[in-house]
């Protein structure tokens, strides 16, 4: 299936598109973006992604000069090019051209559509080992490109035959690279706030759970992992995966949670209520 991307005001096969070696999102992996997919062809929470993305723009001093209506509308048409049944979403501005290889000049910027890669059924019902790194994002309210520590460790979590690392920093519970974690400690969840990205599944989670559990936005410390409940991560291709695993800890005797299915349930009416409006 053909897939495009639009760069720089032009809508292109993605075979066709191609970047300047200049650029300083490959000579310095300096540049942000942001990831968002369909449902049922439509894309879902596109306002807090496109938000997202341009704080991250904000903050890295790149300039953005699509506005959220247009950058809509460029998704659209790029949808209908593909017809892709579900698809990936990429939102990708990078620091440009640059004569010298530090100093930013006009960015790039790109919406690329992806294939949507999902975990099979069995993730869903079994649960996820994880195993923890220390580690801390450079800014981490900053979705950037840079992934240096979740590529290089790929190997070790093949050998530990784990589906994904868990950030710590010093006592700290943090995020997995490409998702955030949450807790159960009877009825109430738990997730991290600071030194972490906040994902838009996160800040769905969050207001699906209210009114069905207690909710604790706070530092959480890895001590509290053997004394947790459940556990859970989630993302925007991954939805919610149960965690029955940390190390070599086993979190609810490696089963998967009540409350953890409950949030489940509820994430899935969530996006067939969606679709349907």
């Amino acid at each position: 299936m053909s897939c495009y991307c639009f760069i720089n005001g032009q809508i292109l096969p993605v075979d066709k598109a191609t970047i300047h070696i200049s650029d300083l999102g490959f000579l310095r992996s300096y540049a942000v973006f942001d990831f968002l997919r369909t449902y049922n062809g439509k894309p879902f929470r596109l306002k807090d992604h496109s938000a997202r993305f341009s704080n991250s723009a904000r903050e890295l001093r790149l300039t953005l000069k699509y506005s959220e209506e247009e950058i809509k509308h460029i998704i659209e048409e790029l949808l209908s090019k593909s017809k892709l049944k579900e698809a990936g979403i990429r939102l990708l501005l990078t620091g440009g051209y640059s004569p010298d290889s530090m100093n930013i000049t006009e960015p790039n910027f790109l919406i690329i559509l992806e294939e949507l890669s999902e975990p099979g059924p069995e993730i869903y019902k079994k649960g996820v080992k994880l195993i923890t790194y220390q580690y801390q994002r450079d800014i981490p309210a900053v979705k950037s490109t840079l992934y240096l520590n979740a590529i290089k460790l790929q190997p070790l979590m093949k050998k530990q035959n784990a589906f994904d690392l868990l950030y710590c920093y010093k006592d700290e519970v943090l995020e997995n690279p490409r998702n955030n974690f949450f807790i159960f400690k009877r009825d109430t969840l738990i997730t991290p706030k600071e030194n972490v990205l906040l994902g838009i599944t996160r800040k769905v989670v969050l207001e699906l759970a209210e009114g069905f559990f207690n909710i604790e936005e706070r530092k959480v410390y890895v001590s509290e992992l053997k004394v947790s409940d459940e556990a859970f991560l989630c993302g925007t291709s991954k939805r919610i995966i149960p965690v029955v695993q940390v190390d070599d800890y086993k979190i609810k005797e490696g089963k998967v949670g009540e409350n953890t299915l409950r949030m489940m349930q509820l994430f899935d009416e969530y996006i067939q209520l969606e679709n349907k409006n």
